[in-house]
């Protein structure tokens, strides 16, 4: 269920080490890119091509 949390600017911010503006912006990309309103944290794995395979 970890994956359908839902991620905001400042926590992105937090995690990826970069600017709130800059979280914001990839939030506004990944809306679009999507079609969506809501990011959750699978958006951000399959955007960035984030997988937990080894």
């Amino acid at each position: 269920m970890e994956h359908l949390q839902v991620i905001t600017a400042k926590l992105l911010a937090s995690s990826m080490g970069v600017s709130l503006i800059t979280a914001e912006r990839y939030l506004k990309d990944i809306k679009q890119e999507y079609e969506i309103k809501i990011v959750c944290l699978d958006h951000i794995n399959r955007y960035f091509k984030i997988s937990a395979k080894n």
